[in-house]
């Protein structure tokens, strides 16, 4: 979440078609919004793209590398980068059949050393025309003219979901992929011979969707689009819990109102806390605790798995929950390189949810064998000096604790706004964490006079001196929309028109 904000709400009315929602600056339509007909919107594809091959050059001129059994030519590319008052930096740039060269002696990326050289295929180097797709959709009638704009959309792989008010609904995971095995990716790939490049993409037919589907809804919160049935890898890392309690919502609501969704799109429910803090309550041991830490585990017993702004059962259980996967993983992983990637965290709650004897609840640095009960009261322990001084200092409610902002892009806090009283977490529907969250929440009623709402965190001026740099942020806040008005041809005259602009 930026200053000035991400997000501009947008009005776009030709002969052809008239859009409503909110575009990137610069943008050339409307990126997620709604016509006279149909409702468009995105998230996040999580799609591996980017893939990185070790390439053995002859030497150190490196005009020559090792492919398929003999010495390539590389071609170099010259990059004259400006620099104020100073002189040019020319950037050499080696190209091989995987794409450029990213990481060689000359620059590490960060890594601990640099005597190898990497070079990224990335299909965002490939040519396409993705903003067609967001001009086609901002004309959309129906769900074939939505299939052939969202087939635009290459690079960066969205779940487009989209629905019209003839009733048709539909999800696409809309990109262009690499057909990858299992696991292709996942780690550096040998770049001395073919073997491990992309042999091709995903045929658009076979992308994962979705159209009418039985259930009366579909939905993404950035999780797999497919089971373990889907013939492509699709790669490992997929956040499960807001898909699974929108999902669960969802498909226990009925005539849902405009109202309905807005108290879904803001819900505080942790469904993580719902799995979890049961699992805590029962293998505690409290013979071992004191009176903090049992007052501790009252609060936790007592709540209701809202991630609110007053709770501090949220604050007591994000910072339980986060020692507990240092108790259970620290030991095994204390010699590991620093980039070195920990388990995710689905993979500690569904290990505490189904095997009480998993192993790593062991310390490998005591002689005795540790067990989850063990590992949750250590956590808890650990935990309770870190809530004894933020409950000293007045912060041991949530959104004390977590302490929202929404920052200026340069980093000034004059320009940021800063500590705002919001609930919501990375687990809940309403993913509102210390800087990132919903950036623009918008509900469409496509009765036959479409009633449409929306708010962003942000303003529609990029000027901090303005009263519209940032107006609607406390709306986002307090879970607020404004209503959405999309002007006809007869209402130019409208009051609540505030400038106009002749060009001439």
């Amino acid at each position: 979440m930026n200053l000035p904000s991400l997000w501009y709400e947008i009005q776009l009315s030709t002969p052809t078609f008239n859009a409503y929602g909110v575009s990137f600056p610069g943008a050339p339509g409307v990126i997620i919004g709604y016509n006279d007909s149909c409702a468009f919107g995105f998230t996040n594809g999580g799609r591996d793209v980017r893939d990185y091959y070790e390439i053995k050059f002859k030497d150190d001129s490196r005009k020559e590398y090792w492919f398929n059994g003999q010495w390539m030519k590389t071609e170099f590319r010259i990059e004259d980068i400006k620099i104020k008052d100073e002189a040019d930096y020319y950037d050499t740039v080696a190209y091989t059949v995987f794409g450029p060269v990213m990481y060689d002696k000359s620059y590490s990326g960060g890594r601990t050393h640099n005597q190898k050289n990497y070079a990224v295929r990335w299909k965002a180097h490939d040519a396409s025309n993705d903003l067609k797709a967001f001009v086609l959709l901002d004309h959309a009638k129906n769900y074939a003219d939505y299939t052939e704009a969202a087939t635009n959309l290459r690079t960066p792989g969205q779940n487009c979901v989209f629905a019209c008010k003839n009733g048709d609904i539909a999800i696409r995971t809309q990109g262009e992929f690499p057909a990858k095995w299992k696991g292709q990716g996942d780690f550096i790939m040998p770049g001395t011979d073919s073997s491990y490049m992309w042999q091709g993409m995903i045929p658009q037919e076979e992308i994962p969707y979705s159209y009418n589907p039985n259930r009366g809804f579909v939905s993404s919160a950035n999780q797999k689009p497919a089971d373990s049935t889907y013939p492509y890898y699709l790669g490992r890392d997929y956040p499960v819990y807001r898909g699974l309690i929108i999902n669960r919502n969802l498909a226990a609501m009925n005539n849902i109102t405009p109202q309905d969704m807005m108290a879904l799109q803001t819900s505080n429910y942790d469904v993580v806390a719902e799995m979890t803090v049961p699992i805590f309550l029962k293998n505690i041991e409290e013979d071992k605790l004191n009176a903090d830490e049992k007052r501790y585990v009252s609060l936790l017993r007592n709540w209701g798995f809202h991630d609110d702004v007053h709770s501090k059962a949220a604050t007591i259980f994000a910072i339980m929950l986060n020692n507990l996967d240092s108790v259970v993983f620290n030991d095994e992983y204390a010699e590991a390189p620093d980039n070195t990637m920990r388990p995710f965290l689905n993979t500690l709650i569904d290990e505490l949810l189904k095997d009480p004897g998993y192993s790593f609840f062991d310390d490998i640095n005591t002689p005795q064998k540790e067990t989850m009960a063990d590992d949750i009261t250590a956590a808890l322990k650990r935990s309770t000096a870190i809530l004894k001084q933020l409950d000293s200092n007045g912060r041991l409610e949530w959104a004390s604790y977590k302490d929202t902002y929404i920052g200026h892009l340069a980093k000034l806090a004059a320009f940021s706004d800063l500590h705002l009283p919001v609930g919501g977490s990375a687990n809940c529907i309403s993913a509102v964490k210390t800087n990132h969250g919903p950036s623009w929440r918008m509900i469409v009623s496509l009765t036959p006079q479409t009633e449409a709402y929306g708010v962003y965190p942000g303003g529609q001026s990029g000027n901090p001196g303005s009263m519209y740099y940032d107006n609607f942020v406390d709306q986002w806040v307090a879970g607020k929309y404004n209503q959405l008005w999309m002007m006809t041809k007869d209402e130019t005259k409208d009051k609540r028109i505030k400038w106009e602009m002749t060009f001439h």
